[in-house]
């Protein structure tokens, strides 16, 4: 979904909203009734106007988790794909992501950096930074998580089960916080405080990516409202937008200036 910025042929980068499970390009990041003034991607393009600020959209209902395959990969060759039809990764670009919107979004990297076609080895190397918001990074309290994703899918589910697929979410942390390239993408890490029903989801410890000098940070939300800040003054919009700007002075500008002066 185009938020804002996204048909200027003179951006200098991109910015892509990532939602979790059940989440939605809109709702996700919404807070209030349905007023435009409360959804902060539209903020962050009236801040940056020199960006294109993107929500992706994509199917990710929880039930479909309880399935003998895990969808995980596939659905990460599907969004390369599609930035590619939208010329995302030609230009500098960034992640915010939610929830299970983060273990995506490492998916999407890992599988470029190691497929053979060159745009979206570019991509990898376009990625200036990804915001996480509550997502699992790490094995610890995992079953926290666990326990909430079977909240979602009901009665129905085997926890046992679902804990050994999500053996593979915990591989994915694995080589993502070992690998060369991947590990050094600047990051900022955020996690909840609140409990969500009766359990606290992504804990400060759950969060952390296990890489040097990343300390997540907790915000005084659960974890469907931490998506969602309520004012422009509230500390996670303010963090989140200095981080895009940090980006911008030292990831974007230092490399349109080379692509200018390549001498």
């Amino acid at each position: 979904m185009k938020i804002s910025g996204c048909d200027n042929s003179k951006r200098v980068g991109d910015v892509i909203f990532i939602h979790g499970l059940m989440g939605d390009p809109w709702d996700t990041w919404h807070s209030g009734q349905g007023q435009k003034e409360n959804f902060w991607p539209a903020w962050l393009g009236e801040e940056f106007p020199e960006l294109g600020i993107w929500s992706l959209g994509y199917e990710i209902e929880p039930w479909a988790w309880n399935e003998n395959t895990m969808p995980l990969v596939e659905r990460a060759i599907n969004i390369l794909a599609l930035l590619d039809a939208y010329d995302i990764g030609d230009r500098p670009l960034m992640f915010i992501t939610h929830s299970m919107g983060g273990l995506l979004a490492k998916q999407i990297l890992h599988h470029a950096f190691d497929c053979a076609t060159a745009k979206w080895q570019a991509l990898v190397q376009q990625t200036k930074g990804i915001v996480y918001l509550s997502t699992p990074n790490s094995s610890h309290n995992f079953t926290n998580w666990i326990n909430y994703i079977g909240t979602l899918l009901g009665d129905d589910v085997n926890l046992k089960e679902l804990e050994a697929k999500y053996g593979q979410l915990r591989q994915l942390n694995l080589l993502y916080h070992h690998h060369q390239h991947l590990s050094k993408i600047p990051l900022a890490v955020y996690c909840e405080t609140q409990k969500t029903g009766d359990i606290l989801v992504v804990d400060q410890m759950s969060a952390n990516p296990e890489i040097p000098g990343i300390q997540p940070i907790p915000i005084e939300e659960n974890h469907i409202s931490i998506s969602q800040p309520a004012s422009k003054d509230s500390l996670l919009y303010e963090q989140v937008k200095q981080f895009i700007q940090q980006q911008i002075n030292q990831g974007i500008k230092p490399q349109l200036l080379e692509t200018i002066n390549p001498n």
